[in-house]
C-alpha cells in the first residue's frame, strides 16, 4: 500500500483518541422506546417494523402467498411482489372495496369464505402465510380448524406469521402505558397537557379480564393466548420459529413453519 495511505489512515485512527470518552452509547437497543441522537427519526411505526420483519425477507416474485383477513388490503399490498396471493375473508371483496383500493392487481385471488375448510386452496403449493388483525377476532376453535386445514396446503419450509391476542401482553402494555407512551417522548413541555390527555384515554381502554376467552361484544379479540395457540400448532406439525416476533408492544406475533 503507498504510504501517504498508510500515514492517512494511522492519522484517521489517531483522531479518535479524545473523543466519546467512557465509550460511545447511541442508546439501548433493546428498549423500543429508547432515546438516540436520531431523536424524532429513531422510532418506527409497529406496522413497519413488522413488515420489514415478517414480509419483507420471505416475499419474492416466485412466492405463493396466502392472507388471511386482508380486509381493505394494507399487508396485501405489502404481498404483491408475489407470483401469487390466496385472500381468504368472511367478508366479501365489494364490502372490503380491496380491488379499486390495490388497483385490480392480477394475482390476488380473493375468496369470501362460510367456513375454515379452505377447500379452495390448492396442496402443497402455499410457502408464505401472514395474518395480523383477524385472527384475534376469530374464535380458539376457528384459529385450529385453520392451521388443521391449511397444513397439507403449505410447502414444505414454508413461514407463516400469525398475529393473535394474549391477555397478559394486552394488558402489560396498557398497565405499563407510561412506558411505552412514545408522545410523551417526542413532545415539547408545551404540549404536555396533550400527553396527560392521552393517558386519561388509556385509562379507560377496555382491559381483558382474569379469563376471559371470548369477546365481551361484537369485534373485540378472542383471546387464544401464546401458550395455547404455540401448544396447537404444534399438535399439528409446525414447528414454533419464535412465540412472539416482538414488532407489536400489544399483541404477539408467532413465526411458525412447516417442516
Amino acid at each position: 500500500m503507498d504510504s501517504t495511505v498508510e500515514q492517512a489512515l494511522s492519522t484517521e485512527l489517531r483522531s479518535f483518541q479524545n473523543l466519546w470518552h467512557g465509550g460511545y452509547f447511541e442508546g439501548d437497543p433493546l428498549h423500543p422506546l429508547a432515546g438516540s441522537t436520531y431523536a424524532q427519526l429513531g422510532f418506527m411505526s409497529a406496522l413497519h417494523a413488522t413488515y420489514l420483519r415478517c414480509i419483507k425477507p420471505y416475499v419474492t416474485p416466485a412466492t405463493v402467498a396466502l392472507e388471511l383477513g386482508p380486509g381493505r388490503g394494507a399487508w396485501t399490498r405489502c404481498l404483491l411482489p408475489a407470483r401469487r396471493i390466496f385472500a381468504l375473508d368472511a367478508l366479501s371483496a365489494q364490502h372490503n372495496g380491496i380491488f379499486e383500493f390495490l388497483g385490480h392487481p392480477a394475482n390476488l385471488d380473493y375468496f369470501q369464505v362460510s367456513d375454515f375448510e379452505c377447500n379452495m386452496l390448492p396442496q402443497g403449493q402455499i410457502d408464505f402465510m401472514f395474518s395480523f388483525g383477524c385472527l384475534c377476532h376469530v374464535s380458539f376453535d376457528g384459529i385450529t380448524r385453520y392451521a388443521e386445514r391449511i397444513y397439507p396446503k403449505l410447502r414444505s419450509g414454508s413461514n407463516c406469521f400469525w398475529m393473535i391476542c394474549d391477555a397478559g401482553k394486552y394488558n402489560s402494555a396498557y398497565a405499563q402505558f407510561d412506558i411505552w407512551d412514545a408522545v410523551a417522548r417526542l413532545v415539547p413541555v408545551e404540549a404536555r397537557p396533550v400527553v396527560a390527555k392521552l393517558k386519561e384515554m388509556s385509562s379507560t381502554v377496555h382491559r381483558i379480564p382474569p379469563g376471559q376467552t371470548e369477546p365481551l361484544a361484537p369485534g373485540q379479540f378472542y383471546v387464544a393466548g401464546v401458550d395455547r395457540t404455540c401448544k396447537m400448532l404444534q399438535s399439528f406439525g409446525y414447528e414454533i420459529i419464535d412465540p412472539d416476533v416482538g414488532t407489536n408492544l400489544r399483541d404477539p406475533i408467532i413465526h411458525f413453519r412447516r417442516p
